[in-house]
């Protein structure tokens, strides 16, 4: 079975869907319930800001 390739797009859905559960999902309810300090909320949009940088960096200008 020849290997299939990950375009921009599947990438980006994945971030999108990875998004949606982090901050919109009910397990977003659970993770803002626990005694974490306050900035745990930016820390993880951060992280997520910092992983769809670096994979968008990835494409280049290519994709246009």
């Amino acid at each position: 079975m020849p290997r299939q390739e990950v375009t921009a797009g599947s990438v980006s859905l994945l971030l999108l869907a990875i998004g949606l559960v982090l901050f919109v999902s009910p397990f977003a309810i659970w993770w803002a319930g626990l005694t974490a300090p306050w900035y745990l909320p930016f820390a993880l949009w951060l992280g997520y800001i910092g992983v769809v940088a670096l994979t968008s960096g990835q494409w280049g200008r290519r994709d246009l």
